[in-house]
């Protein structure tokens, strides 16, 4: 599914007939109910797709995907056998329209861990490729549509301001709002509370996903959340023998097992309401925001993410970046 960048995935048996679809919804909502990685697609695919003949019109496709909210409609011939997809982008023109959402670039920390880069340039200023990495997630978010962004900074300030100064023509605004001092991971938040009225995305200056922002909006909002948080998967081998025992006596060995756990990506959805729990020039961190969230008896939810997820806060996970930025346009599809 992230190799095709087509959030769907046809399932068929020996002869090509289809028998079910799975979306990147269908992964969400397994991954929500904390079902195991190594289940059967059967369970939760869906068994019953919406599908048109061969030879259909993409006029009959544009109907049934407004119907139904669809996005994928596969055509089939008289055996059932998938003959090919119809995808909602070659039936509408694919240019974004435009979000009023402001996304807030977290981009004031020191960024130590990547010592002794950030002595010169701040984190956001980080290359990949011919432009920094803030620019590159600022692009991400303008491909589908989000044209209002504002950077918080701290740590070399006027380097970042001077990069974006040196050209107007990008095709989305970008405002600047400074701490003083260090603030924590949410504490920066309360200097946009004059400027919120609705919505807002924020996300750390240190990672790229692969990710229909709209799609996360629109969650956040369906389940009424106070604050969303992207969740990511990320599977982790265990390079030993694990032993399973009762007492003193051996059960089982797991050799080598993967493990899968679903991490903060540092990517959220907010409501303005979240910023009356921070005080003015007071420094907290995300954790804190969400306990008093939770106080306050504000719903937190978690949007899960099973495609690419770059962070390059640490030198191993910026070379393993690069390698990748090397070898591939930097152009995903949603």
């Amino acid at each position: 599914m992230n190799e095709a960048a087509l959030q769907i995935l046809l399932v068929t048996d020996a002869s090509g007939k289809l028998i079910g679809i799975i979306t990147d919804g269908d992964i969400r909502r397994a991954m929500l109910k904390g079902v195991n990685f190594y289940i059967p697609v059967s369970e939760v695919m869906n068994t019953a797709p919406l599908s048109l003949p061969t030879g259909s019109s993409v006029v009959q496709a544009k109907t049934i995907m407004r119907q139904h909210s669809i996005r994928h409609v596969p055509l089939i011939d008289k055996c059932g056998r998938v003959q090919d997809l119809i995808i909602w982008t070659d039936c509408f023109e694919n240019v974004p329209k435009e979000q009023k959402e402001k996304i807030i670039i977290m981009a004031g920390g020191k960024g130590t861990r990547l010592d002794p880069f950030t002595k010169i340039l701040p984190k956001p200023m980080i290359p990949l490729g011919d432009k920094p990495i803030v620019e590159i997630i600022m692009d991400k978010f303008h491909q589908q549509g989000f044209r209002n962004f504002v950077l918080s900074l701290g740590y070399k300030a006027e380097i970042v301001k001077m990069y974006f100064a040196e050209s107007d023509r990008r095709p989305y605004s970008v405002d600047y709002i400074c701490e003083d001092h260090p603030l924590g991971t949410a504490g920066p938040l309360s200097l946009h509370r004059n400027h919120i009225n609705d919505t807002f995305v924020v996300t750390n200056c240190d990672v790229i996903l692969e990710l229909n922002y709209l799609d996360l909006i629109r969650y956040h909002r369906e389940k009424r959340n106070m604050l969303t948080i992207v969740g990511s998967v990320k599977e982790f081998t265990i390079p030993y023998g694990v032993l399973k025992t009762e007492g003193q006596k051996l059960l089982n060995i797991d050799e080598k097992p993967n493990l899968h756990f679903l991490v903060n990506t540092g990517l959220y959805v907010l409501e303005p309401a979240v910023l009356d729990l921070i005080g003015d020039d007071e420094k907290i961190d995300m954790t804190e925001l969400f306990r008093r969230i939770e106080l306050d008896k504000g719903k937190i939810g978690v949007y899960p993410h099973h495609g690419k997820w770059f962070d390059i806060g640490q030198w191993e996970e910026y070379r393993e970046t690069l390698r990748f930025f090397e070898g591939n346009v930097m152009e995903w599809s949603i």
